[in-house]
């Protein structure tokens, strides 16, 4: 659930008074710092009808093909002027599954309190048809759809409920308190699965019955010179089902589940004690800093012993952070920006055997040791030039240690470490006219790789070693050396009084190196984004907004199959291209006194390429998604306090996804979702306000 903070200036009676001497030269002033005063207050009610494909329209709404649904609205704002005490109504979607209630009272500058309701259903967009049985629980039915068992719909959901309370007190002397409280119950079914080794995916059901509660205490202080703020943050994660029990009808599942039971998110708890604050040394420099500590438990029993016995992972994780910053504006041309930033992973969870390995399993049947380190630093500088010009640098180094696994199939790096250094120069090229630019270059590297020496017979890539020719890939990518340079610049131009741009552009250019002369792994990468809003005011009725972005990604990499008796098993290539485009025009008139008009259209298209090359290899087909999204609202005000409002949506979604028409489940399980989906809106409201 989304919080909105909101901030309230009160009028002193001084600024009332000046606005009163200035009179009717400031109306619009006045009126608007009466409404920071007293904000305006409304309710809105009305009906609104959906027909169409609601796949993804209604992802996040519940509303289907059908529906017509009540919703309701509500912002209530009252202030004793006496007290300078606040009540606060504010409601959201009501009527439908994502709606949310905050009441907040407060008297300024004393004490306040909250109460908080959320809900947020998530329809899936896709629809299975599937043999499975038992689906909502955690007793499932592995059936085969091609040996005559029933299959029917499913549509996976999930709920959320939250409440959230808070309470805020000042204890004077620069003294506050918060308290914070946050339960989130999360219930509904998820679209899962699992290999069934040796032979193919199966489809299943993740039922899911989750608690997570926070509670929060923080006390500040505010002085002069000297900010504080500490406290104790707590999170508590509780799962009602623990494992999913699979039946099959006899030789479904092959040998290797001779345990038929998947286990689901442990129950876990983290308690943290933080403090941060800030001192202005001189009215030109401030120093900040903030500590913090954390323990991860996650000792919740596992839904039977472990094949060696274990019934607990007793895990233990302690993070330690530390960061310390200073500004300083060291003269009228010069201005400095230091931080320095230490975060270290301390993973104490014991070491122990959970399950034996056979001789050609790569793995050591133990947990791995996740603890690292990163510490990282930053330096910006701005030098003001003259004819407006401002130089502005940086220096950023960022090191990062991790523990290394006993057993992995890839390489492994125990360290990378990473250099950039940032030049640019922003200009006011006339009263109308601002822009900048700037040029970043990067240089990553790090220790030697750890090539794994687990490889055995029956491996993916035992013949490799066979022939001295041991894999050297590279997983994840931002373990590899890396060279980055990028480019970025913008440019805000004031036409004229009524029409104003902003243009954006950005470029990155990545070469990355491999292992020791390998043939194989990343490549390089390049990405550009580009980018341009305006604004135009015909008239004091009239306006037009416009925008389009275009961002387009690459990364080409080339790897292998595995390997034979004589070498490499078909060497491939792939160049990836991710392409995104969107643009949108929005106009706002009013036509009366009494009637607004606003009208929306967005269009957007994103293709996905893979262009694989390689012998005997056939390149995967291109995936597009394009989006068309149309509004049109029309305001009437029936009165000064009270209007109806009268709104037409039309939504339409296309894609040529392959993966949608294509099943990989052995049980038959297969996707029933419309690859062309259009959806119409129409609503109708009345509201009510007061001031």
């Amino acid at each position: 659930m989304k919080i909105r903070q909101e901030f309230n200036f009160p009028l002193t009676a001084v600024a009332a008074g000046l606005l009163l001497a200035f009179g009717p030269a400031h109306a619009q002033e006045s009126e608007d710092v009466a409404r920071l005063i007293h904000p305006d207050s409304s309710v809105s009610a009305g009906v609104g009808h959906v027909n169409g494909d609601t796949g993804f329209f209604g992802q996040y709404t519940g509303q289907k093909d059908g529906d017509t649904d009540l919703n309701a609205d509500v912002d209530v704002n009252r202030r004793d002027d006496a007290t300078g005490t606040w009540l606060r109504v504010k409601g959201r979607n009501l009527g439908l599954d994502n709606r949310d209630l905050r009441v907040e009272h407060e008297r300024q500058g004393n004490w306040g309190y909250f109460i908080e309701y959320g809900e947020l259903k998530r329809q899936d967009p896709l629809k299975f048809i599937t043999p499975l049985g038992g689906r909502d629980s955690t007793n499932q039915s592995i059936n085969l759809l091609k040996s005559g068992s029933p299959a029917s719909e499913f549509e996976p959901s999930t709920k959320r409920e939250s409440v959230r309370l808070g309470l805020d007190k000042t204890l004077g002397d620069g003294l506050t308190v918060q308290l914070r409280f946050r339960n989130e119950e999360k219930d509904g079914t998820r679209n899962f699965g699992f290999y069934n080794a040796g032979a193919s995916p199966m489809f299943i059901s993740e039922p899911i019955d989750q608690r997570t509660q926070e509670f929060e205490a923080t006390v500040g202080y505010a002085g002069k010179k000297l900010q504080l703020s500490g406290g104790y943050l707590g999170s508590f994660f509780h799962n009602g089902n623990n494992a999913i029990h699979l039946n099959a009808n006899p030789g479904v599942l092959t040998g290797y589940w001779a345990d038929p039971n998947i286990a689901l998110a442990p129950d876990n708890q983290e308690h943290g004690l933080h403090l941060s604050g800030g001192y202005n040394f001189t009215p030109s420099t401030r120093g900040t800093f903030k500590v913090a500590y954390t323990r991860g438990l996650q000792d919740d029993r596992f839904y039977r012993p472990g094949i060696t016995g274990q019934t607990s992972l007793d895990g233990k994780v302690d993070t330690s952070l530390v960061t310390f910053g200073l500004s300083s504006r060291v003269s009228s041309k010069l201005s400095l920006n230091g931080t320095l930033r230490y975060e270290d992973r301390d993973d104490k969870t014991p070491r122990r055997r959970y399950f034996n390995v056979s001789p050609a399993y790569t793995g050591s049947g133990f947990n791995n040791d996740t603890s690292r380190t990163n510490v990282s630093g930053k330096l910006d500088a701005t030098y003001r030039l003259p004819m407006s010009l401002s130089l502005i640098g940086g220096l950023e180094w960022d090191e990062r240690t991790r523990a290394v696994p006993e057993s992995r199939s890839l390489n492994w790096r125990s360290r990378t470490e990473e250099t950039s250094a940032r030049l640019g120069l922003r200009r006011s090229l006339a009263e109308n006219l601002k822009g900048s630019v700037s040029y970043v270059h990067s240089e990553r590297t790090g220790s030697s790789f750890k090539e794994t020496s687990l490889h055995k017979l029956g491996d993916f890539y035992s013949f490799g070693d066979f022939l001295g020719q041991t894999p050297r890939f590279i997983n994840p990518i931002h373990w590899a050396d890396r060279t980055r340079d990028k480019i970025k610049a913008n440019l805000d131009w004031a036409v004229v009084e009524a029409l104003s741009m902003q243009f954006v552009a950005q470029y990155s250019h990545d070469t990355y190196d491999s292992i020791g002369g390998s043939s194989f792994g990343n490549d390089k990468g390049r990405g550009a984004k580009y980018s341009v809003d305006a604004t135009y005011r015909l008239s004091e009725d009239a306006q037009i907004n416009a925008w389009a972005s275009r961002d387009d990604t690459r990364m080409r990499q080339r790897t292998i199959m595995g390997y034979t008796f004589t070498g490499p098993e078909v060497p491939w290539s792939a160049d990836l291209r991710t392409i995104g485009t969107a643009a949108g025009i929005g106009a706002q008139y009013r036509a009366t006194e009494k009637l607004r008009l606003d009208a929306q259209l967005q269009w957007s298209y994103d293709r996905s390429e893979y262009d694989m090359t390689g012998p005997g290899v056939t390149s995967l087909p291109d995936i597009t998604y394009r989006h068309v999204a149309f509004s049109l609202t029309a305001d009437y005000a029936v009165r000064r306090d009270a209007g109806v409002k009268l709104q037409y949506v039309f939504d339409k979604w296309k894609t040529n996804d392959w993966t949608w028409s294509e099943s990989i489940y052995g049980d038959g399980t297969f996707l029933d979702a419309d690859p062309n989906q259009h959806t119409n809106f129409i609503g109708v409201s009345a509201y009510y306000k007061w001031f």
